[in-house]
């Protein structure tokens, strides 16, 4: 009889260890199935010991071991995986369990018994040379050129090389752009494959010895694959690379740390790389592949309008006492529509939140019109029988026929700009123009988007209105462009917004063809000017002044805590979570955005030192926190 110590691979689990007894003799490293509670979960045998060794422990255990019965496992995770997963861990403050289940794929756990592990499967090769870190700034051209002489490279060496991306369209696209002449040695893996997809191509790649081009997202950096040569993370900008749940993993510090453990290669690429990343560079932690680009060129005129000086000319909706009116389209946009129409041509108009409108205010009170349920403002949107308030967090639904729940008063006023209203007034101007929307209302799945845009593509007198969604589906050139609304997001509460900004006016200015506009009504943020010019290293002395002025990241890691009850319990919670963390300092403020009714919640930020973290005492602190408190490395939001 034996007893093991796993793992559980599971969220909302406390313990990072858990002890069962089995008739079996199970390898440590090796994956199989546990009862735990009403549920049966994967867990990771970490040791095995006889039953006769451990008597004395099991007597005067508190609990009692339960049976594991009719074991089938698998030695599907490497070492070097599995203690990655430790340190990532202990960077984010949360269980290597959590980590693993956030980081290998749901059906990959499932079916750990139908992936066929290679019997002649050599150890893990041991690499001499130390892990090399390199970055890479510039178009997605001049990148693609590089990655492609990269791979041609590493299969000359016998090496396979992975390329890790954010979603499923970049995936795609790279697949499309880098598999000429070794299509069946390309894989791609992402999650809305079918299951038996992802499991015969899991096993193929394994089978394979020849190099191989594996085209993924991170968690399938799982797969023991044991000859990767070069890790090449590409669009390192992207958001979506943060998980915004438990336990708030990134996958780019996942990856880079996994690197590290294997002395594997890493190239990270963007057109425009965040600027911590930049920084690193500076202070030669990462090595140039190719001189960076600190100056984006376009064939494209592009020109920037000032909103707020153009008056009352045509229809729009008053929001003043003064005849100033908010009006969509400028002029020159308009302009730019009829020629787009006139000669067949293609133009995106990209619009920065879905809806009609995205705040509604009290014209008497200025009350902002929010969620019953959860607080957040609502988004005005439209039916075929009446208007609506809908909330983007928690999805309530109510009619937009309505009074200020604070002075009863009527004068409910629209603020803001919405795809959806982009698209009406087009349609109201324009009826004979073939008109299209990308946004998470209109198409709200990925197969309904990628038809959007083909069809888009495919029609003379073509206009799209999206989202930044909608440039993950934009492949090609198009000839016109336009921001016709962004402003509001210099107010979301992101200490890295301008960079977020800037990396969607690249974006858009790099898929132009000829005419790029965007409209503003806030001529004094210069970023503006650093899109329209390819401005990069301005830009990036502005941001890196700013950061170390307010001791933000890279100078800094942020720890974020959120706090979420009842008032008084809370209140009292922060009391002697202050205590218990001291001697650090945590600045405390009510959240942005409350949560359900009757609850309200409260963040704290903890600013360290980077090269400081993980540091032990504080990490012990964190880690023995209550586990309904929520504890957020590297936060995307202070709010």
């Amino acid at each position: 009889m034996k007893i093991l110590e796993v793992i559980p691979i599971a969220k909302g689990i406390k313990n990072d260890t858990l002890s069962y007894f089995s008739g079996s003799d199970i390898p440590v490293g090796s994956i199989i199935k546990v009862p735990l509670r009403k549920r049966i979960i994967p867990a990771l045998v970490i040791s095995t010991k006889d039953v006769g060794e451990s008597k004395t422990e099991i007597k005067n255990s508190a609990f009692a071991l339960k049976k594991i019965s009719k074991i089938k496992f698998s030695h599907l995770l490497s070492k070097n995986f599995i203690e990655t997963a430790e340190d990532v861990g202990n960077y984010y403050v949360g269980s290597t369990g959590a980590v693993l289940n956030s980081l290998v794929p749901k059906v990959v756990l499932e079916n750990t018994e139908k992936i066929k592990i290679p019997t002649h499967k050599a150890e893990e090769h041991k690499k001499i040379t130390k892990a090399e870190k390199f970055v890479i700034q510039s178009t997605d051209e001049d990148r693609y050129a590089q990655y492609k002489s990269i791979i041609r490279e590493e299969f000359a060496k016998n090496s396979s090389v992975f390329f890790c991306l954010p979603t499923i369209q970049d995936i795609k696209k790279a697949k499309e752009s880098l598999c000429k002449g070794i299509e069946q040695y390309t894989y791609i893996l992402h999650g809305s494959m079918s299951k038996k997809e992802i499991i015969e191509n899991i096993n193929k790649i394994l089978a394979e010895k020849h190099s191989l081009l594996i085209i993924g997202t991170g968690s399938f950096l799982s797969i023991p694959k044991n000859n990767i040569g070069t890790i090449i993370l590409d669009k390192e900008n992207s958001r979506t690379y943060k998980m915004q749940t438990r336990p708030y993993i990134d996958i780019r510090k996942f990856v880079e740390m996994f690197a590290v453990k294997t002395n594997t290669r890493i190239i990270f690429g963007d057109l425009l790389l965040r600027t911590d990343t930049i920084w690193r560079q500076k202070k030669n932690e990462l090595v140039e592949l190719m001189p960076l680009k600190f100056r984006s060129l376009t064939t494209s005129t592009q020109e920037i309008i000032d909103m707020r000086a153009i008056q009352n000319n045509v229809d729009g909706t008053e929001i003043t006492n003064n005849k100033s009116a908010f009006r969509i389209f400028s002029e020159k946009l308009q302009q730019k529509i009829e020629e787009n129409i006139e000669n067949n041509e293609h133009m995106f108009i990209f619009s920065g939140r879905r809806g009609l409108s995205p705040s509604t205010v009290c014209a008497d009170c200025g009350n902002v019109v929010k969620c019953n349920s959860c607080g957040a403002h609502t988004v005005l949107h439209r039916s075929t029988t009446e208007n609506f308030f809908l909330c983007h967090k928690c999805g309530e639904r109510r009619s937009a026929v309505e009074k200020c729940s604070y002075c009863s008063g009527w004068r409910l006023s629209t603020l803001g700009i919405g795809s959806e209203l982009v698209e009406e007034k087009l349609k109201e101007l324009y009826p004979k123009a073939n008109i299209f929307r990308i946004d998470a209302d209109a198409t709200k799945t990925h197969k309904k988007a990628e038809e959007v845009a083909e069809k888009f593509y495919n029609s003379p007198q073509g206009i799209l209105v999206g989202t930044e969604m909608a440039l993950l589906y934009l492949t090609e050139k198009i000839q016109n462009t336009a921001v016709v609304s962004i402003d509001s997001f210099f107010s979301i509460p992101d200490f890295r917004i301008n960079e977020r900004i800037l990396n969607i006016l690249l974006k858009i200015r790099s898929i132009t063809d000829r005419h790029f506009i965007i409209q503003t009504r806030d001529m004094s943020q210069k970023v503006f000017d650093y899109a329209v010019k390819g401005n990069l290293v301005d830009f990036y002395r502005d941001e890196i002044d700013d950061r170390e002025k307010l001791h933000f990241p890279p100078f800094t890691t942020l720890i974020k805590i959120s706090i979420i009850g009842n008032r008084n319990d809370v209140l009292i919670l922060v009391q002697n979570i202050q205590k218990l963390l001291e001697p650090y300092e945590i600045d405390i403020f009510p959240a942005f955005i409350p949560q359900s009714k009757g609850k309200f919640g409260v963040n704290g930020i903890i600013k360290i030192a980077s090269n400081k973290w993980p540091e032990k005492d504080l990490y012990e602190k964190l880690k023995n926190l209550p586990i309904e408190i929520l504890v957020n490395v590297d936060p995307d939001s202070l709010i």
